[in-house]
């Protein structure tokens, strides 16, 4: 199907679905201009005329390039082919963070029995990659995040990296469709244990062959364990996957909570990394597990490398802090200091900038960004590459220096012309995060 690209403003409609997705007016920054190309075809129509094999991406119009990726894809209880829906709402948050957003649809169950589901995702993750270049994508830093089945599809891509049982034919072949980091809302993880899990009010009977998860994998779950197992993310748990943030209400009436609990026992068994946030109170919605009255009193459990930590009340359920998170599995680093220096001559000044990762993660790849105040020009530069548009300027690490290690430095230089006042810049970013000034 042909794409179809536009220039838009998310404005009023993203802010409805923004309030679907459990975003509030308080969390969502405000309206940007971006490029959405919709209805991307990446593989087929299965059936003919179905939505399944299509995605949206906005690209941001500012940050740096090539740009991290992450894909969203909407649960729906595997009972829709368009779950690309609501990712104008995810790209209205992630977007400014210099974040390309994908939304994936992959096919119903009414459609295609399991593995299809798994074997879409991939193949969607396969064409973007392949398709990088065109979309200036960094095809090292791709990231997945969605909510109950989207959820689910969420840790099988995160998990099951470089099984070729679940890799399919579908699209693209032949490229990776690894993912560096995913992000989960309320998924289930293990379906034959799903109904012992059900909350003591209650809750769906998983074991119906009219089950969503019976639905998916084409028999009652307790008839067929084997192909429940395969089904299953539990089944694909090991020591080398990316690292998982997922969290999980306690009062979920659709997928219990427990299923969270057998998911980061088994990481932590693997000496993965993982880390769960147990929301009291919260129900299988999202602005319930992001509400701020929940804030301090989720438990938070981090397991890597065999050791564990357990705490009340830290990593509050916010878009600020699966941000951190998925910067940190993407190797963006999560804060920095600049120092700037100049030395003036005649009409014209020579310029060195110091780069320091603060954070405790590695920054691999930069782009430093600022706005000069006057009529400063750049006219040469030195371990970095510089574009300037106006006063805006943006510096590429060169190559040989792009690697930033927690608490480790990298500089460049530059000259320039100037006249009148040449003042300081009033704010440098890295990698779209606002640096403090070094004294």
């Amino acid at each position: 199907m042909q794409a179809r690209i536009c220039t838009a403003m998310i404005v009023g409609m993203a802010m409805t679905v923004l309030a679907a997705v459990g975003v509030s007016a308080a969390f969502a920054p405000p309206a940007h201009a971006t490029q959405v190309v919709t209805d991307i075809a990446y593989a087929p129509a299965q059936p003919v005329g179905s939505r399944g094999h299509m995605l949206d991406l906005y690209l941001p119009s500012t940050g740096i390039t090539p740009r991290p990726l992450l894909i969203w894809h909407t649960g729906s209880a595997w009972t829709s082919d368009d779950g690309k829906a609501g990712a104008d709402a995810i790209a209205d948050i992630f977007n400014p963070l210099g974040f390309a957003v994908a939304g994936v649809s992959v096919r119903s169950s009414a459609q295609a029995i399991f593995p299809a589901q798994v074997h879409d995702i991939k193949a969607a993750i396969r064409w973007l990659r392949a398709n990088a270049a065109t979309y200036q994508l960094d095809p090292n830093r791709f990231a997945i995040m969605g909510d109950s089945s989207g959820g689910w599809l969420t840790e099988m891509a995160t998990l099951s990296g470089g099984v070729a049982a679940l890799e399919g034919t579908v699209g693209t072949t032949g490229v990776s469709s690894a993912v560096q980091v995913g992000l989960a809302f309320y998924s289930p993880t293990d379906f034959l244990q799903m109904n012992a899990q059900n909350l003591p009010t209650g809750g769906l009977d998983h074991d119906s062959p009219a089950s969503p998860e019976s639905l998916l994998v084409g028999c009652p779950i307790q008839t067929c364990p084997a192909t429940v197992a395969q089904a299953n993310p539990m089944t694909y748990v090991d020591s080398n996957d990316p690292p998982l943030l997922f969290l999980h209400g306690q009062a979920d009436f659709l997928v219990p909570h427990g299923q969270s609990v057998l998911l980061y026992n088994r990481i932590k068994a693997q000496c993965g990394d993982a880390t769960f946030v147990s929301v009291p109170g919260a129900d299988h919605m999202m602005p319930q597990i992001m509400d701020p009255a929940q804030y301090g009193m989720q438990t938070v459990r981090t397991t890597t490398d065999c050791t564990e930590t357990v705490s009340t009340g830290t990593l509050n359920p916010t878009w600020p802090n699966f941000a951190t998170f998925l910067r940190t599995g993407l190797k963006m680093g999560t804060s920095c200091e600049v120092a700037y220096a100049t030395a003036a001559g005649s009409g014209t000044f020579t310029g060195s900038v110091t780069i320091r990762n603060t954070g405790t993660t590695p920054i691999q790849g930069w782009t430093a960004t600022w706005t000069w105040s006057g009529n400063q020009q750049i006219t040469s530069a030195w371990n970095t590459t510089v574009t300037q548009t106006g006063v805006r300027v943006s510096a590429r690490d060169a190559g040989h220096n792009s690697f930033i290690g927690p608490g480790s430095s990298q500089s460049f230089g530059f000259s320039a012309t100037v006249t009148g006042t040449n003042a300081i810049p009033a704010q440098f970013s890295v990698n779209n995060i606002v640096c403090t000034r070094a004294a």
